[in-house]
């Protein structure tokens, strides 16, 4: 059995304040992209086997696939085991939710494979344990409006669709590092979500470029020069609505039409890790 695990930018991403357990309040705004991991989920007699041919990526039980596969047994007692492997197409420490994408689809592939039949609200409860971006990718929103660590759920229905240019630079960020370096008195401020929604479904790009926010940018820009002067150079090629995904390192640029999009990885082509996806 195969499924494929998507990848996610963000659109807007407010941090509002420090929570008692040392994560964040956020306000948050997911949407899937055209870019996917695939997991193939195999039955075997006992035992959880994580395979992955990624040189970042993890076998053993800092996996958070591997984490995942461990909580259904515990909390259905199943005994059964699986041999899952992982194709990595999502880059990692990019911003763009792979490992969090993969775990959910470990909860998705092995209560099948298993036949637990735990419901979805079950499975966002398992999601919600092992990070706060693997319960989008448990539902089959294509867009969404992630609140408290980014858990808490509201489907967006846009019907629009982008074409996304995804650069991504040779460098690692921490998202610890990046939060860590916030100020310490965040306050409020007067980006809005809403405005941002309706601008993508109006898809008038010059609202979008007035929208599009990412408290975590001026952070990630102070530790990694190379984040800014990419998104610089994407803006310098007539691109509007540009902006970096998560906590980087990925800067994601939104155009309207496949071939401008295809022109401009052709620009950046070889200096960076370049690619072309449409939202889903």
């Amino acid at each position: 059995m195969i499924i494929k695990a998507p990848a996610k930018i963000n659109l807007f991403l407010e941090v509002l304040n420090k929570r008692k357990d040392g994560y964040h309040n956020i306000e948050t705004l997911f949407l899937k992209i055209g870019l996917f991991d695939k997991l193939n989920f195999k039955l075997i007699k006992k035992g959880i086997k994580i395979s992955c041919m990624h040189p970042d990526v993890p076998e053993d039980a800092t996996n958070l696939v591997y984490k995942a596969a461990k909580l259904l047994q515990q909390k259905t007692g199943s005994d059964k085991g699986a041999h899952i492997i992982i194709q990595k197409k999502i880059p990692v420490f990019a911003g763009l939710g792979g490992g969090s994408s993969d775990a959910a689809a470990a909860l998705l592939g092995l209560n099948k494979l298993w036949k637990l039949g735990l419901e979805q609200k079950e499975l966002l409860g398992l999601a919600r344990k092992i990070g706060a971006d693997v319960p989008v990718f448990v539902t089959n929103y294509t867009a969404a409006i992630g609140r408290a660590r980014g858990d808490k759920l509201t489907p967006l229905d846009l019907e629009n669709k982008f074409w996304i240019l995804l650069v991504k630079p040779d460098i690692s960020v921490s998202t610890k590092e990046v939060y860590g370096r916030l100020s310490s008195s965040l306050t409020r401020t007067k980006n809005d979500v809403k405005l941002l929604v309706h601008a993508l479904r109006s898809k008038r790009m010059e609202l979008i470029e007035k929208t599009l926010f990412n408290r975590l940018e001026s952070a990630a820009f102070k530790q990694y020069k190379q984040l800014n002067k990419i998104k610089q150079m994407i803006s310098a090629h007539g691109v509007r609505a540009v902006l970096m995904s998560g906590s980087g390192s990925v800067i994601f640029g939104l155009m309207n039409s496949r071939k401008e999009a295809i022109k401009l990885k052709q620009e950046f082509q070889g200096a960076y890790d370049v690619m072309v996806v449409r939202s889903l």
